[in-house]
């Protein structure tokens, strides 16, 4: 079996990294354009946007990685959505028996590989994921989704952390009104995680009113469901985001209570 998988990981990573190569550098031989009028409009869409460079240069530093033998669970699992995509491009899309075949080749080499390495995902196939900086006895639930019991400082940080980085996700590289829809949901794990760090310090959570509902008519102002008139289509989303900032660095330096732990927040 692992001659098998050194076979097949030889193959796959080579595989992607002159796939790569091949569109980035050198033109050995052309990209696909498709036959059927969804496959070429969405590869002209891909080449033009330069979406589909982006998918390359990827194909390519992961199949370094993979050939090298360094990071391979991680290159396997970046890559796998590309592999995919893939699949489904040459066999939904453009009905080509021949690109079908190589794209579903490449699908099965990929999860072939995965599997293998099915030990390296232990962590992240268990049913609570563990956040940036969580422990064991934390998780996704405990941070973000249930309100009850506290957060200690040492937790809250990473994970305050983490939702500003997807925020920032959102801001940079998404924006526009999706991204806006998408950060009017993260105000639910904002406020359990700031609700629970409350409770660490021993106020309770209703506090958080104010600044929840000036992020609301900030984002119902940004999403143009609302106006106040110029100046205060100014001041409110000003005044939501200094207040919530106010409230992310008091959870980042409060102390905990010795009155958490027998204020019912335990």
């Amino acid at each position: 079996m692992s001659r098998a998988i050194l076979v097949a990981r030889v193959v796959f990573g080579a595989w992607m990294l002159v796939n790569g190569a091949n569109y980035l550098f050198f033109s050995l031989w052309p990209t696909p354009a498709g036959h059927e009028p969804l496959a070429i409009l969405l590869m002209a869409a891909l080449v033009h946007s330069r979406l589909l460079g982006v998918a390359m240069f990827i194909q390519l530093i992961c199949g370094a990685l993979i050939l090298s033998g360094l990071l391979v669970p991680l290159a396997l699992c970046i890559v796998m959505p590309i592999s995919i995509c893939a699949l489904y491009w040459a066999l939904i899309l453009d009905h080509r028996l021949g690109m079908a075949l190589a794209a579903a080749a490449a699908v099965a080499l990929n999860g072939f590989l995965m599997l293998a390495h099915l030990e390296s995902y232990r962590g992240a196939l268990q049913r609570s994921a563990l956040a940036l900086g969580e422990t064991v006895r934390s998780s996704y639930d405990t941070l973000f989704a249930s309100a009850g019991g506290r957060t200690s400082r040492r937790e809250f940080v990473p994970a305050l952390i983490t939702l500003l980085a997807v925020a920032a996700l959102y801001t940079f590289l998404v924006t526009g009104r999706t991204a806006l829809w998408c950060m009017v949901v993260l105000l639910y794990p904002g406020v359990i995680l700031h609700a629970r760090r409350l409770h660490d310090m021993g106020h309770r959570a209703w506090l958080l009113l104010g600044p929840l509902v000036l992020m609301i008519l900030a984002f119902a102002i940004w999403l143009g469901f609302l106006s106040l008139g110029a100046p205060l289509d100014a001041a409110v989303p000003a005044a939501a985001l200094i207040v919530s900032a106010g409230f992310a660095l008091w959870g980042c330096f409060g102390r905990e209570s010795p009155r958490a732990r027998t204020a019912g927040f335990a």
